[in-house]
């Protein structure tokens, strides 16, 4: 893995990393700007925007998506997962995939999605991935949270900014909680409908979390 995080950096982070938080709408994710994707299914993908200042003489569309695929490669057989970087149908979910490549002028976009958000949080760490500070990620059905005491310490809002108790939060069993330490921006499947405090709402499907422990709970 050193080989493959030596390569990154010195290719895709020479380039200026660019994108702020979009605006999410219900049940989509545009992946147009760095962030953190979970879907109801507590699914977990993340999208890279790379924009470089100067024109691109080195790659072309299929170029980049090579590089980056053995990348991917790199990390999935390290991970004990198929020497693979797209996944396929009736095969085991890799631990990390290549949703889709673009790069048009000299902005590209990245999409990955992973078999889980551990799996996210590592090969962030493995490359180097600096679009966010996020050392750890989870996402739960409330009860379950609840049972983990993962609630227990934090303080929660709702989206109007007024405070909630926890009890308030829990009568909505069916909904999830994407816990993260570290700032990103997340984007959600489903209209966010408490945080803790510190995260703050771009939308009502995206929000950006800050240093420490972060709770988001959506519908």
């Amino acid at each position: 893995m050193k080989k493959c995080k030596a390569a990154w950096t010195a290719v895709i982070w020479s380039l200026v990393l660019m994108g702020c938080g979009a605006q999410g709408k219900a049940g989509s994710w545009n992946a147009d700007s760095n962030g953190v994707y979970v879907s109801k299914a507590m699914a977990v993908e993340s999208a890279m925007v790379v924009t470089s200042m100067n024109s691109n003489d080195l790659y072309d569309q299929e170029e980049l998506k090579a590089f980056v695929a053995e990348t991917v490669v790199e990390y999935n057989t390290a991970a004990g997962g198929a020497a693979a970087s797209e996944n396929s149908e009736g095969t085991a979910k890799l631990p990390v995939a290549l949703k889709s490549c673009t790069l048009e002028g000299n902005t590209g976009v990245l999409v990955f999605e992973y078999a889980s958000a551990a799996d996210f949080v590592k090969f962030s760490q493995e490359t180097g991935d600096n679009t966010h500070t996020v050392t750890a990620l989870s996402a739960k059905n409330v009860s379950d949270a609840q049972a983990a005491g993962d609630l227990a310490d934090s303080k929660f809002v709702n989206t109007a900014g007024k405070a909630v108790e926890t009890s308030d939060m829990t009568r909505q069993s069916k909904s999830i909680v994407v816990a993260a330490e570290g700032v990103a921006v997340i984007h959600t499947e489903g209209k966010i409908t408490y945080v803790s405090e510190g995260v703050t709402l771009n939308d009502s499907y995206t929000a950006m979390t800050s240093e420490g422990t972060n709770y988001i709970i959506f519908q």
